[in-house]
């Protein structure tokens, strides 16, 4: 992804305000030991109505619950005050374009993360443009990284906790050293997990397979989207193991996730995905996609929660 631009506010700390009096001291616990946990959720913006339609935000914010109750961060803020916080920030920044979220809640004091109180965390959530990618046209390599995904006994995938993304880090700086776009992490069962960033799915003879949540992999709410749509469509879905040779001789291998959006795989570890473009498969999801997340006050699904209308 391109790198976000700064904005000139965030939300942090129960108001909004400028970027850079959003501060944490160098001795927390979210600066020794990582302890946060996020979302990242988008708002497509919607011109003839001039305001965002933000996709699935309770259940991104029910993931983040789900996600600080794992580790034991304390919730400190309600679904509502999330969606509340994120209207006003949107509306303080005035963005019109489609935008991307990152709702964060963190520790500050607590050894080892044990024993916080709600005085002990906090949270921020900054907003930042998000601009539609190009490789989502164009489609991207991917290598089969060396490194591991972590497994539910050591550091659960299941969770967005900022500490996990170390693993997926070194798998990206490996797959972008030999030139690749992305990685992709084999479980310990050597079967195939997740990127540093999406979900993975594989098509072949006209049924799509994708690895199942105990794969190792996060419990994705792009992915969840993209089964439905693909169900609607009438196509077979398989949430199983999938082996490492499937990405080789798959018709079409596709990403999914909230920045990546649907993402057409073109190559894996150098071997041509298909006929080395987008697949048919893939290209109606993103048309299917790009429908629902756009629909606006036209949306069916309940998907979309509208933001402030912008003057």
């Amino acid at each position: 992804m391109a790198d976000l631009l700064t904005p000139d506010f965030i939300w942090f700390d129960g108001a909004v305000r400028p970027w850079s009096d959003a501060r944490v001291h160098v001795w927390t616990e979210v600066v020794q030991r990582a302890a946060s946990v996020f979302e990242g959720l988008r708002g497509y913006w919607n011109a003839a109505e001039s305001r965002h339609y933000f996709v699935r935000v309770n259940d991104h914010v029910d993931r983040l619950a789900d996600s600080a109750k794992v580790v034991r961060i304390p919730r400190i803020m309600a679904r509502e005050e999330i969606t509340t916080a994120l209207g006003e920030l949107v509306a303080r920044l005035d963005y019109r374009e489609d935008i991307y979220a990152r709702p964060t809640l963190y520790l500050e004091r607590g050894r080892y993360t044990v024993g916080g109180t709600a005085s002990d965390a906090g949270f921020f959530l900054p907003v930042f443009p998000a601009p539609r990618e190009k490789s989502i046209a164009e489609g991207v390599s991917c290598q089969v990284s060396s490194w591991l995904r972590s497994d539910d006994t050591a550091a659960p995938p299941r969770i967005k906790a900022a500490a996990n993304y170390y693993n997926l880090r070194m798998a990206r700086l490996e797959s972008s050293t030999h030139g690749y776009d992305e990685a992709i992490l084999l479980n310990r069962a050597g079967h195939v997990a997740e990127t540093a960033g999406a979900s993975v799915f594989v098509v072949r003879r006209g049924q799509v397979a994708t690895p199942h949540t105990s794969e190792s992999i996060l419990e994705s709410i792009t992915r969840r989207c993209a089964i439905e749509l693909l169900s609607e469509n009438g196509t077979t879905i398989v949430e199983r193991a999938v082996d490492r040779t499937e990405l080789y001789v798959a018709d079409e291998v596709f990403l999914t996730g909230t920045l990546c959006e649907i993402t057409p795989v073109v190559s894996v570890d150098g071997i041509r995905t298909g006929s080395g473009k987008p697949g048919p498969v893939t290209e109606a999801l993103q048309t299917a996609y790009y429908s629902a997340c756009q629909a606006g006050r036209a949306d069916t699904r309940g998907w979309l929660t509208p933001g402030p209308v912008l003057p």
